[in-house]
């Protein structure tokens, strides 16, 4: 028995004091609507109505489980409309996860204006720097994340929003002490400041060249999960880093930090937003990501 279907009937039978005219508005016979009430009322073992050929009339039991089937009918529709219009407008809570870089010089002001152009949506804004395991932002009960560097994890949906331009940099103190490195191999023979991720290619390191691509394994002294972290490395001398346009755009203008090998540049990362496969994506989230997409495209990150 269908106890969602069996209550419609018999609240359309009561609200409408018909079976025949309750059949037409459902879209049933009129045998299988009467067909329900019976079924609910031996499903309940009570009487909920007493049928004449003039008039139904609910029994003191049906009065009550009248009002008690509108309010579940009711309350359903009602949830249903909302989860609908979810996939229209957004609205309800969007949790993301972002570097702190990358949302402290670039990305707070895009995230702001999102919020002010829906307003029906409650948003939280996590600064972290993410985790090895690019997917850990589900388990941690986020929406999306905001990542900087390629996804590999097939299991997670990426959307690009725009490009960010990484570059090999160091101070003008280090490269007097160390000398300057003037293609990919000699960066072998220097203090690399290494972005730590997942695994042992965290340590290789690679640059376009005339060949296409060259890879180079390197080593350092310091390392660390923060790009802030490894731009106040750099800063201090303690070596050679790759570092977002966006983090250190100033200190190259002051002269803090030099751009090397710029011959051979680093392959352009994507700025991605990261979420859970699944058809139809949130509304929210396609929101977010066009309204970003639209954002860096009128406010460039530096390239």
């Amino acid at each position: 028995m269908d106890r969602f279907r069996t209550m419609q009937s018999f609240v359309e039978v009561i609200r409408l004091g018909s079976f025949s005219e309750a059949a037409k508005l459902l879209g049933l016979s009129r045998p299988l609507v009467s067909r329900h009430v019976t079924d609910l009322e031996r499903h309940l073992g009570v009487r909920l109505l007493t049928r004449t050929t003039r008039r139904i009339t609910l029994t003191e039991a049906g009065a009550a489980h009248f009002n008690f089937c509108q309010r579940v009918i009711q309350e359903t529709e009602e949830q249903e409309t909302s989860l609908k219009r979810t996939q229209k407008e957004p609205a309800g809570s969007l949790k993301i996860l972002a570097p702190k870089s990358l949302t402290t010089l670039a990305l707070g002001d895009a995230i702001a204006s999102f919020a002010a152009a829906y307003p029906h949506l409650n948003i939280n804004l996590m600064l972290d720097d993410l985790s090895f395991r690019s997917y850990d932002f589900i388990e941690r009960g986020f929406d999306v994340a905001v990542h900087t560097t390629p996804i590999r994890e097939s299991s997670l949906v990426a959307r690009k929003i725009a490009n960010l331009r990484w570059l090999l940099c160091a101070s003008p103190n280090y490269l007097k002490q160390h000398g300057e490195p003037r293609r990919p191999k000699d960066l072998t023979r220097h203090q690399c400041l290494v972005h730590i991720n997942s695994d042992p290619s965290d340590r290789v390191w690679r640059l376009c060249d005339a060949a296409g691509l060259a890879s180079v394994k390197v080593q350092g002294p310091f390392a660390s999960n923060s790009v802030l972290v490894l731009r106040k490395a750099a800063l201090e001398a303690l070596g050679i880093a790759i570092l977002p346009l966006y983090c250190v755009k100033e200190d190259l203008k002051s002269g803090a930090l030099r751009e090397i090998l710029t011959h051979f540049p680093i392959p352009v990362h994507p700025l991605s937003l990261v979420f859970s496969p699944g058809k139809p994506t949130p509304q929210k989230i396609r929101s977010l990501g066009d309204f970003l997409v639209d954002w860096f495209r009128k406010h460039p990150i530096p390239q």
